[in-house]
Formats: C-alpha cells, sequence, structure tokens
C-alpha cells in the first residue's frame, strides 16, 4: 500500500489548519504549502498521493500548477482535488488534468467521500 499522504495547498491557513485536523482524524499524513513555490518543493520532497489545492492562491493559479503537475511524467500520476468559492470553478477539470473539484465552503462528509474515493485508486 502507497503512502497515505495528503498536500494541502491554500493561502488561507484557517482553512488548510480544518482540513488538516478533518484528514489527520482519518489517518492520513499531511503536509501544508501556503504557495504555489512552497508546495512543489514539499512535492517533490515528499511525493503524496494526492494534493488538495485551492484554485486561486494569493496571485497565482492552481490551475496552472495542476496542468504542469499532469503534463510531468514524475508527478502526473498524483491525484489533484481542486477546491474554489468561485461556483464556475469546477469548468475544464478534464482539460487541466484535476481529478476532481469541491465547493468552499465544503461539507464535512462530501470533503471526505471525495478525499477516500481518489486515495483508493492509489491505495489498490
Amino acid at each position: 500500500m502507497r503512502e497515505r499522504k495528503i498536500l494541502l495547498l491554500d493561502d488561507n491557513k484557517d482553512l488548510l489548519l480544518i482540513v488538516q485536523i478533518i484528514l489527520k482524524g482519518q489517518g492520513y499524513e499531511v503536509v501544508q504549502a501556503c504557495c504555489i513555490g512552497e508546495a512543489v518543493q514539499k512535492i517533490k520532497i515528499h511525493q503524496p498521493s494526492l494534493i488538495m489545492m485551492d484554485v486561486f492562491i494569493k496571485e497565482e493559479d492552481g490551475r496552472e500548477l495542476c496542468s504542469q503537475l499532469k503534463a510531468d511524467p514524475a508527478t502526473k500520476g498524483i491525484k489533484i482535488i481542486l477546491m474554489s468559492g468561485i461556483e464556475d470553478g469546477s469548468n475544464n477539470l478534464q482539460a487541466i488534468g484535476a481529478d476532481d473539484f469541491i465547493p468552499k465552503p465544503f461539507d464535512y462528509d462530501d470533503l471526505l467521500e471525495r478525499v477516500n474515493r481518489q486515495m483508493a485508486g492509489v491505495e489498490a
């Protein structure tokens, strides 16, 4: 079984803490990043199975990072869930390679169901 490691990327530190608590309670190892540069370094170091990232991180665009990760042979197998408070944030998920989308504010049960579904594919 592969690592149950998740990287959280969001510029909202309160949200990072809340999601980390939820996921750790489910037995996942959680790594946090609050900007894309930090996330890129942590992806190399920690090699997460899943990345949950906000669509808009400060002045950066999480969709661009998603596309870059999915285009790179070294990271294309990492599952990616995008998160956003913007209604049309789920548009073009396939075009950028995202595996799922969670609207913010998120529902606790929906968050866990989506994370568990993505992680089931990597733990097989």
